[in-house]
């Protein structure tokens, strides 16, 4: 098997493996370095799978953090938006939810997830059942992640996601309106979601 180093900095590695691109990131932790990461991660090509894995030094949401001060939300604003403008999501995973933790104990305990596996649409057409497991920690303050492939098949979709490219449409508004506004009998528990449910499809059309 040959593997092509394709680019590297203090924050990532990525080689060329058999049509696909891995990215092995131990991220700063520090936020302008961070960006730096962001934008050498910006340049691949929808068309080439994409895998990208390691330590990002950030959480996603507000829920991957327990413990300490709360995330700061520009910082979970660049790592979504990079995710959203190269159309990258996050590989399946099985295990623990935090995957770090600073060695402390009760009110002093800070837990977070920090590691993570995302791939594009292209890799999960090419690994359709692929998943991450989130392993024990051990030696280190951060877990060890492994891919493998899930015995159990599943629909060779990705997640929804919203596109920043719609809200320019000019209908766009007009179209969230009138399916949010058309009529829907029930109690308020089920007429939230199903609105939300018929209004991701009318985006998706």
């Amino acid at each position: 098997m040959r593997h092509v180093v394709v680019n590297t900095s203090r924050q990532a590695i990525t080689i060329e493996t058999e049509g696909v691109l891995v990215s092995f990131v131990h991220a700063s932790c520090f936020q302008v370095t961070r960006r730096r990461l962001w934008q050498q991660l910006s340049s691949v090509d929808n068309n080439t799978p994409c895998l990208v894995m390691g330590d990002f030094n950030c959480v996603l949401r507000n829920d991957e953090k327990k413990g300490g001060c709360e995330p700061r939300t520009s910082v979970i604003n660049d790592f979504s938006d990079w995710m959203d403008d190269n159309d990258l999501f996050e590989v399946d995973f099985l295990g623990s939810k935090f995957t770090w933790a600073n060695g402390q104990s009760g009110v002093r305990r800070i837990l977070c997830k920090m590691d993570r596996a995302i791939i594009n649409e292209v890799c999960l057409n090419k690994f359709e059942n692929l998943r991450c497991k989130v392993l024990p920690r051990e030696v280190s303050d951060h877990s060890s992640l492994i891919g493998f492939p899930f015995s159990n098949p599943r629909p060779k979709r990705a997640p929804f996601r919203v596109q920043k490219m719609w809200f320019s449409h000019p209908d766009f508004m007009r179209m969230v309106i009138e399916s949010w506004n058309a009529q829907v009998s029930g109690s308020p528990a089920f007429i939230f979601p199903y609105k939300l449910k018929r209004l991701k499809a009318a985006m998706k059309e």
